[in-house]
């Protein structure tokens, strides 16, 4: 089959001809792998826009290239039931059961995270409340406390997203500060100045629910993070990642790094009675659920979460298209794909499809020295062995260019991503798509 050569007509010509077939919204079922639509284009399917809508893609490419789809082990890993859920929630690990902890208690916090973690806790957080009402605590006693640390607080929308229309009707659902009404603690072992949200302090039950994914300093995010950075001052917050992080042995599969260590080491201080962790599946559902202690259930979740993320190698391919569902909100962070599965000379494609954008507003960048309007970069790409990067969001705002030099091509058309790549490669271009990134990771070791 003949190389396909672009050039020979021009970007608008490219674009016109292309639109009709190269990005559809109708789901392929049979968009896998070695799949090719009526004209035998290859192609394959995705999922983008996680809390608008989980959007069904499917990206079409040049006739004659090779499609690898990295699928992570634990894709299509079972969804847990309720029932599922609630033998885990009656079964927790190194603590008695919510129902026990609670029982003649007063007021209970309840924490979740924020639109930057795709955790379904609108599915778990009518669980946790069916025990706490077993234990006899009244709904007005019950108040939930978004743990974002230094992120941004939550709307009512997507408090809704979150918990779920019922839940925010009935419960009182409290955004953190990490700026005022803090409450201090002492200083941890590693010299962290701990202080905490002073209306989580004052509950007599504290939970927290998260999820557990790879998270390049904490090895595993969920469990003590809902504590630091979650509802932490914004000093404290800071030393673990400017102070702690720097001296420790820190990265993906790292679970027992200092960062994490003086985590719960806070979390201990908090008196955290019940760290709710689950994993999710490449569509978002649950697979598990374990509850219980702030480090044996974190350390169970996140076996197995490594299982289900682990991705194995395939050769180093022409181009590679990393997905940053279900986390678009933080999609440079999976650019680590790229780093070790590309060829020198290859092409890069980033899918950061969400209309969140990339982090409008992170307090934590007051820790920068050079200020929060960083300017782009003026040259370079962020994989070094790449020829170029494409940044492909139908989204798209100028906010979101601050990270790449001018280099990186941005587009909110599939057509015009094929067109860029179809540029640099001829027929025999092998493409590998990571379809999960922020879920996925290469086999690696789990260190607890």
């Amino acid at each position: 089959m003949s190389d396909v050569q672009p050039r020979e007509i021009t970007r608008r010509e490219f674009l016109a001809a292309s639109a009709t077939t190269l990005l559809t919204g109708a789901f392929n079922p049979m968009a896998v792998k070695g799949s090719v639509d009526s004209d035998d284009h290859p192609q394959t399917t995705i999922r983008t826009a996680e809390w608008f809508g989980d959007d069904e893609i499917v990206l079409d490419f040049p006739l004659g290239w090779q499609i690898d789809v990295r699928w992570m082990d634990g894709q299509s890993a079972p969804e847990l039931s309720d029932d599922q859920m609630r033998q885990a929630l009656h079964s927790t690990i190194d603590t008695p059961r919510i129902a026990e902890i609670a029982d003649g208690a007063g007021r209970v916090v309840i924490t979740f995270d924020d639109m930057s973690r795709p955790t379904p806790t609108y599915r778990v957080a009518p669980l946790v409340i069916e025990e706490l009402h077993t234990a006899g605590v009244k709904d007005e006693d019950i108040v939930f406390q978004a743990a974002y640390g230094t992120h941004p607080p939550l709307y009512q929308q997507q408090m809704v997203q979150k918990l779920g229309g019922d839940i925010v009707k009935k419960y009182q659902v409290w955004n953190h500060d990490c700026f005022h009404g803090l409450t201090a603690l002492g200083t941890s072992s590693r010299g962290n100045d701990v202080r905490l949200n002073s209306r989580f302090m004052s509950a007599d039950v504290k939970i927290c629910i998260s999820c557990v994914k790879p998270h390049y300093i904490a090895g595993y995010g969920g469990g003590a993070k809902s504590i630091v950075p979650g509802v932490a001052w914004i000093k404290t917050a800071g030393y673990i990642h400017h102070e702690v992080s720097p001296n420790s042995e820190t990265g993906y599969g790292i679970v027992n790094s200092d960062v994490r260590l003086d985590m719960e080491e806070a979390a201990r201080m908090a008196g955290l009675d019940v760290s709710v962790n689950i994993t999710m599946n490449g569509t978002r559902q649950i697979t598990g659920l374990f509850a219980g202690d702030v480090v044996s259930a974190h350390r169970s979740a996140a076996k197995l979460a490594h299982s289900i993320g682990n991705t194995p190698s395939g050769p180093l391919a022409d181009v590679v298209v990393i997905n940053s569902y279900p986390q678009g909100m933080q999609a440079t962070k999976e650019l680590r794909h790229a780093k070790t599965g590309l060829k020198d000379g290859g092409s890069v494609v980033l899918i950061q499809d969400t209309p969140t954008g990339q982090s409008k507003m992170h307090f934590g960048a007051w820790f920068a020295t050079d200020g929060w309007n960083q300017p782009r970069q003026p040259s370079g790409l962020p994989v070094a062995q790449a020829s170029q990067v494409i940044v492909f969001n139908r989204y798209h705002s100028k906010w979101d260019e601050r990270e790449f030099s001018p280099d990186v091509h941005f587009t909110t058309q599939w057509e015009e991503v094929v067109y860029l790549l179809s540029a640099s490669h001829g027929g025999n271009t092998l493409v590998t798509v990571y379809p999960t990134a922020p879920f996925q990771h290469e086999s690696l070791a789990l260190r607890l």
